[in-house]
């Protein structure tokens, strides 16, 4: 069991986490099953079918991580990207494995947890099973106004919504580091097509590429961007 106290980055993730609103004994039987690691980016933390009966649980305390789809020809599209305080493999939980892989974008460190734990209190548990039944319906909203721009939205429209979810403030300006290949994978496309993309936003002035950063110049026109259907 790992101890935690309440300034600790653990105990504040998971008090922001939907983990909170578990009744307290079965966030104790939870804690008892947890161990904290650290994420390199880069590093696969779950990969997708070639483990499908394998259930995996863990709350992000700190870094970036992304969940993502592989086609039958090898390209990568993005579904989802995992923050602090969330917690990530909820559904392989339920489903005793997931399509989906996930991989660390930025370094940091996740509260890795006993899905099987977790499984056998909401078997016994309906506060337990109501709870994680509320946070899987609230992701399936999330995904379903997420899914429209990332489906039917041109490569600028998938583009827009990536940066946004990559970019961090840093200096009173939101920056993404990202290379044109990593957008590529995470929008299903190619390095060309990507370039292309960054350039006539750059033209548009709603980012500017600083070395290995991308700045984005325009919040709020971006923002637009990634939440219409095509450009």
């Amino acid at each position: 069991m790992r101890v935690v106290t309440v300034d600790d980055p653990v105990e504040q993730a998971w008090s922001a986490s939907f983990l909170a609103r578990l009744p307290s004994t079965a966030q104790e039987q939870l804690k008892a099953t947890a161990h904290e690691e650290e994420l390199f980016a880069g590093q696969n933390v779950y990969r997708e079918l070639r483990e499908p009966r394998f259930s995996f649980l863990a709350l992000v305390i700190s870094g970036l991580l992304r969940s993502y789809v592989t086609s039958p020809q090898g390209r990568q599209i993005v579904t989802r990207y995992w923050r602090p305080a969330e917690v990530v493999g909820l559904t392989s939980v339920v489903t005793h494995g997931a399509p989906t892989g996930v991989e660390v974008v930025r370094q940091g460190s996740m509260l890795r947890l006993d899905p099987m734990a977790l499984e056998r209190l909401g078997r016994t548990n309906v506060q337990v099973a109501w709870t994680v039944a509320e946070e899987l319906a609230d992701r399936l909203v999330v995904a379903a106004g997420v899914r429209v721009p990332n489906v039917f939205g041109s490569v600028k429209v998938r583009v827009a919504w990536h940066l946004l979810e990559l970019a961090s403030e840093v200096n009173g300006r939101f920056v993404a580091r990202v290379t044109q290949q990593e957008l590529a994978d995470s929008v299903g496309s190619v390095r060309e097509v990507v370039a292309r993309v960054l350039l006539s936003m750059s033209h548009d002035g709603l980012i500017v590429r600083e070395g290995p950063v991308v700045v984005i110049e325009d919040l709020e026109r971006l923002r637009i961007l990634s939440q219409s259907f095509d450009e």
